[in-house]
């Protein structure tokens, strides 16, 4: 039986706030996560939301490679600053397990690939900074980064730097995303590369100069993967990645 790559998938928390359990937490994933590690050959685990470390050792010990999903703000205090105006909704419980998480894979040397909060949630394990919201940075002439249609649909350019992993997986120096966030990098990590940008200077994709598979995309690929065949090409190319 060919081998399987096991992908590791961060989850989430949400609060029910009517219906029969008002206040309940229940973990999640958006479902088209799933379906795109499925299609490329490999099995995806979703991770539930714990701060036992132990638990999570665990965890990323069954893992060949990890994604960290989408979701809240990251908690500014991680990186020096108090929260402005235009923070949106934090979770303190998720940051501290997405940062032992990333810990341990890391310490495993494992594949990792972060997903727009990933992207930025590795950017500040790593010591970037962010922009809480995007009003903040000091350009007049910022694109429309939070698109209120189909998330399937593609909204803005980005063009891809020469010598990255997107440039060797992509094959061309542009391509069209779907985008919805209003934060972005700050101060880049140490150790990391901008691998993409949007034509506004936006940072749209970085990875590490130390790891060989550890990079995080400012879009959702996850949600556009079934129509654009490109896309796919990124997560075989991880789940690739991950095997080896």
């Amino acid at each position: 039986m060919k081998k399987r790559a096991i992908i590791g998938i961060s989850s989430s928390l949400i609060i029910d706030h009517d219906g029969l359990f008002p206040g309940y937490e229940r973990a999640y994933v958006n479902k088209d996560y799933i379906d795109a590690i499925i299609a490329c050959g490999a099995t995806p685990l979703v991770i539930p939301l714990t701060l036992d470390k132990e638990a999570i050792k665990h965890q990323v010990s069954l893992l060949d490679g990890l994604i960290l999903s989408g979701g809240q703000d990251v908690d500014p205090h991680r990186y020096g600053q108090e929260p402005l105006p235009k923070l949106g909704i934090i979770s303190d419980k998720r940051d501290e397990y997405e940062f032992i998480l990333l810990e341990e894979a890391k310490a495993k040397n494992i594949a990792i690939m972060g997903i727009c909060r990933g992207l930025q949630l590795i950017n500040v394990f790593e010591g970037g900074t962010l922009y809480q919201d995007l009003d903040y940075m000091e350009n007049s002439r910022l694109l429309k980064h939070s698109q209120g249609h189909d998330p399937s649909m593609l909204t803005h350019y980005v063009e891809i730097r020469k010598n990255t992993i997107l440039r060797n997986v992509f094959k061309q120096p542009k391509i069209m995303v779907n985008t919805f966030h209003h934060q972005a990098i700050d101060k880049l990590a140490d150790d990391f590369v901008v691998s993409a940008a949007s034509s506004d200077g936006l940072i749209e994709a970085i990875e590490s100069t130390k790891m060989d598979c550890y990079f995080g995309v400012q879009w959702h690929p996850e949600m556009i993967f079934k129509s654009y065949e490109n896309t796919r090409q990124l997560f075989e190319y991880f789940v690739n990645k991950a095997l080896k």
